[in-house]
């Protein structure tokens, strides 16, 4: 072949492949286009034309996912509740990728819409969550999450360094009926994971236990989630059972293989002071010890009793674990 036909050939071959890019993105931006004049429909004056556009919306797929987001988010009320419709329809679908796809909308708009459409759209996700219980415990349970129940009507879920799923596996949790308590220990978390635990409004506590999230991401969920009892620590573990109702830090227990354990402490010994605080009982203590990280080292005195019943107080420098 000729040097003049090899260049004439690689010619036509760049025109042609720049003919199906370029006829690709108009394809694209006509089907844009008629998601962008049917959202501006459901605003239209005549029902019936609203209805259309909704049935139009609900039928284009992925393609109308991203304008409907925002859509929701505007300042046409008509507009974004008819726009939660038509991501709650594709919800419905038997096609995973838009079923998966207008779930993340509808959360997304359920943490940043205005209050009513964050609700519709949290009824939407709500209804949703319901069908898929049964199925999501499962998988939960599968990826290392231990689900018990803590009474008669109320389920916990504890995830913890065995835990093997992501974020959007995380997002399972939400669909579990009757969940009153969620406990992560040494998950680490990303913001968007807060942005999922914010969703569960109707749990009792929460506890947080060396998760890595941000005083600022931790404020906003404590706003997110204002009835719920949220329990922080950064990870520092000392490794003790407590006797909550004694009025005073009494170890009841001992963690094997704990900093505790490491450090020679016993059960009956009394913690009085952690770093030179006094400690008045063991929840105190676990709220000290909880705003302390892996590795770092607390000052502890101790008061224990000596076989022959007199007291005897012990100075103890403990570096503590982790979740």
């Amino acid at each position: 072949m000729s040097r003049l036909a090899f260049k004439t050939i690689l010619i036509l071959s760049t025109v042609l492949v720049v003919q199906a890019v370029t006829g690709a993105e108009q394809a694209g931006a006509e089907k844009e286009g008629l998601v962008s004049l049917a959202i501006a429909q459901l605003g239209a004056n005549q029902y019936a034309d609203r209805e259309a556009a909704s049935r139009q919306l609900a039928a284009m797929g992925v393609v109308a996912i991203n304008q409907l987001t925002r859509a929701a988010r505007g300042d046409d009320p008509e507009i974004s509740v008819r726009a939660v419709d038509a991501l709650r329809v594709m919800l419905r679908q038997d096609d995973s990728e838009l079923s998966n796809k207008a779930e993340a909308a509808l959360e997304s708009i359920a943490e940043k819409g205005t209050p009513a459409v964050a609700q519709q759209a949290e009824v939407a996700l709500g209804f949703f969550d319901a069908a898929q219980a049964v199925s999501a415990q499962m998988t939960l349970e599968q990826l290392g999450a231990v689900i018990s129940e803590t009474s008669p009507s109320g389920i916990r879920v504890e995830i913890s360094e065995n835990w093997k799923g992501d974020s959007r596996s995380l997002r399972l949790v939400t669909r579990l009926q009757n969940l009153v308590h969620v406990s992560l220990f040494g998950v680490q978390l990303t913001q968007e994971d807060a942005g999922t635990l914010g969703r569960l409004r109707a749990i009792e506590r929460l506890d947080l236990f060396g998760v890595g999230l941000s005083d600022n991401v931790i404020k906003q969920l404590r706003q997110r989630l204002p009835e719920t009892e949220i329990d922080i620590r950064k990870g520092g573990k000392l490794g003790i059972a407590g006797m909550p109702l004694q009025g005073q830090c009494i170890i009841a227990g001992v963690q094997s293989g704990s900093s505790a354990e490491k450090a020679g402490l016993l059960p009956q010994d009394v913690i009085m002071e952690i770093n030179k605080k006094p400690i008045s009982d063991f929840g105190d203590c676990t709220r000290i010890i909880g705003e302390h990280k892996p590795g770092e080292e607390i000052a502890l005195l101790i008061e224990r009793i000596n076989p022959d019943g007199s007291l005897n107080q012990i100075q103890k420098v403990v570096v503590l674990g982790g979740w």
